[in-house]
């Protein structure tokens, strides 16, 4: 599966309960922060994703300092990038300098990072010193290596309310997560959410997690039997792959008729197909689009603007936060 699908997955995650996923994420109690929501970051793009749309970074209040506002970013990686100390620090710096948290003159946000990384161990924090020279660049990360990280202990944060349900999706790839007895005492623990749509979807996030951790089979059996609610969720993402590839497949033949003169038709079929796609897979998610919405939509005459629509889908919060993608 395409590694961009657990990096989605996981922004899905920390969307289900944002101020019980930073709590986690950061080791705080929940009076030690203030979640405000997420930030518009469409206009600083990532270090090496030039048209990445989606985004995680998080405005936080620290109650410590008098409200002092952060911007925190949310990184995830289905592998750890021996880059991201760059890519990060650039990323900072586009934050820093594009966004302000309100319209008084000289207002910043201190910026900080996370990165968690679903297998294998990363070390995106860098600290360079050259003493004699008075020269110091540090950057502190908040880095979670989730192979490392014991799924027994979760489970017992989540069970004493240490910790909200919403981090129960990662257990397959932590340490322990290929136990029976933690996958049971999971079921156990999701089975208490009352809310059945979401209920699902930890389900079916689970069961994405433990195939890249290459446990597949055991979650998938004990999941299934458990959890016999559909999740759309799974539905809007495998659309959206299959999507892709179909795209993909577009863009080899398109290449070849366009040396056959016959580009001009291809394109416009597969806006077209981009088009339904980004209708069907929006009426999913925020209900049927109204008139206006679905005239806005088929006005778009270029198939890539399209297919950022559909990779933004689920972390839009409406028809109008999609159509205003760039």
């Amino acid at each position: 599966m395409p590694s961009g699908v657990y990096d989605q997955a996981s922004r899905y995650a920390a969307r289900i309960d944002p101020p019980g996923f930073l709590g986690w994420l950061l080791g705080l109690p929940a009076d030690a922060f203030a979640f405000r929501g997420w930030l518009d970051t469409r206009a600083v793009p990532f270090p090496g994703d030039p048209d990445r749309t989606n985004d995680t970074v998080a405005r936080l209040d620290d109650p410590a300092t008098h409200g002092i506002p952060w911007a925190v970013a949310l990184e995830w990686q289905a592998r750890p990038d021996p880059d991201m100390f760059g890519r990060l620090t650039g990323y900072l710096s586009g934050l820093w300098l594009g966004l302000r948290p309100d319209d008084e003159r000289g207002s910043r946000f201190h910026v900080g990072a996370t990165v968690v990384n679903l297998t294998g161990s990363g070390t995106s924090s860098r600290e360079m010193r050259w003493p004699a020279a008075r020269l110091v660049t540090h950057l502190e990360v908040v880095e979670r290596n989730l192979e490392r990280e014991s799924a027994t202990d979760l489970l017992a944060g989540v069970e004493s309310g240490q910790w909200s349900r919403c981090v129960l999706p990662w257990v397959p790839l932590m340490a322990g997560g290929d136990s029976p007895e933690i996958v049971d005492r999971w079921v156990q623990l999701a089975g208490a959410e009352p809310d059945r749509r979401r209920r699902a979807d930890l389900a079916s996030l689970a069961q994405l997690f433990a195939e890249r951790a290459g446990r597949k089979n055991l979650w998938h059996e004990k999941l299934t039997r458990w959890n016999v609610e559909e999740s759309a969720l799974m539905n809007e993402w495998m659309a959206q792959f299959e999507a892709r590839g179909e795209a993909r497949g577009e863009a080899r033949g398109l290449a070849i008729g366009e040396a056959r003169g016959e580009a001009r038709g291809e394109s416009r079929g597969a806006a077209e197909e981009a088009r339904k796609l980004v209708l069907r897979l929006g009426a999913k998610r925020f209900g049927p689009a109204s008139a206006e919405v679905e005239f806005a939509i088929q006005a778009i005459p270029d198939r890539d603007h399209l297919e950022r629509l559909v990779e933004r889908i689920l972390d839009a919060a409406g028809w109008d936060d999609l159509l205003s993608t760039a």
